[in-house]
């Protein structure tokens, strides 16, 4: 299981992310993946129809293992940003791996029957399981934003037990741990742990075997019921693919827009031409002009005497 997890962590950390985020929008997904039941405790007793021998009285007489099961749900729910509430409905299925009862349960049987039963002989106890379950989840979002995000919750409902020959519900809780990656504005693919328990089962079978020799010892062979109980708990680990469809993705934040224009130079001060040619400011006053120039002397007049 730790190679698996491991294994797909890394998986979601080599690929590219893509710029997406589901905050404060619903969404829906599909997941399954591999589901490992754990073994389930088995007792068992021994009612022999005829007279003058002992009965086996109720005790453990085995275990129960399951292969390696399916885990398929369906999920809907909404994200507020750092936490999720979610809605879940799953099924789960698996074959049955081995039932060995005891060598001490065994003997019992054929002691008083004349049978050769086996610790290899199932008595008929190797029923498949299915699980249909509806959980209500409160997760814990951290991350995302437009990468790989990651969260952790647990959840609790209603589950319905197909094993040991009988169906029962009753209360079912689960945790859960994940990774996400968007590779989209609305899709996420992800990877998903979950460890899931119900109520005991409280389910029994009942296997009938006959007589096999005239005598078993002292007292004729006698046929009789074994009785299988199965109290354990259906529990399970699972390591899902998920794929989610989150409404109202974030569309791509348009680009930038381009730095405004420069400011223009500074205008040039206007100017005026004095009449002396000089170039100043126009709000200055030009320099008057210099004074003209004194007449010249008049001539001195000569008198008659002295033509």
């Amino acid at each position: 299981m730790r190679n698996y997890l491991l294994a797909g962590a890394a998986a979601l950390v080599i690929a590219a992310p893509a710029a997406a985020t589901n905050d404060n929008s619903g969404y829906v997904g599909v997941e399954g993946g591999i589901l490992f039941p754990k073994s389930q405790t088995v007792s068992g007793e021994v009612v022999f129809t005829g007279p003058g021998l002992n009965n086996f009285s109720r005790t453990t007489v085995g275990s129960y293992r399951y292969k390696k099961g399916l885990d398929l749900d369906f999920i809907g729910g909404y994200d507020l940003g750092m936490f999720r509430v979610e809605g879940e409905l799953g099924y789960k299925h698996v074959k049955p791996r081995t039932f060995s009862p005891n060598e001490t349960f065994v003997t019992a049987i054929n002691t008083g029957a004349g049978t050769v039963f086996t610790t290899n002989t199932d008595f008929g106890v190797n029923n498949a399981a299915s699980v249909y379950s509806a959980m209500l989840n409160g997760l814990l979002d951290f991350g995302g934003n437009g990468g790989i995000g990651g969260y952790v919750g647990g959840g609790a409902g209603y589950a319905k037990v197909h094993q040991f020959g009988s169906s029962q519900g009753g209360f079912a809780w689960q945790l859960i741990a994940g990774a996400y990656m968007p590779v989209s504005s609305n899709i996420d693919i992800g990877l998903k742990y979950r460890y899931f328990r119900t109520k005991s089962s409280n389910a029994s079978q009942t296997f009938a075997f006959s007589a096999a020799a005239p005598t078993c010892g002292a007292v004729a062979c006698s046929a009789g019921t074994a009785t299988f109980f199965n109290d354990s708990r259906f529990s399970s680990s699972s390591l899902l693919a998920s794929l989610v469809y989150n409404f109202g993705g974030v569309a791509a934040a348009p680009p930038p827009p381009p730095p405004p224009p420069p400011p223009p130079p500074p205008a040039a001060p206007a100017t005026q031409t004095c009449p002396d040619g000089s170039v100043i400011l126009a709000t200055s006053t030009c320099p008057a002009p210099p004074p003209p120039p004194p007449p010249p002397p008049a001539p001195t007049e000569r008198g008659e005497r002295g033509m």
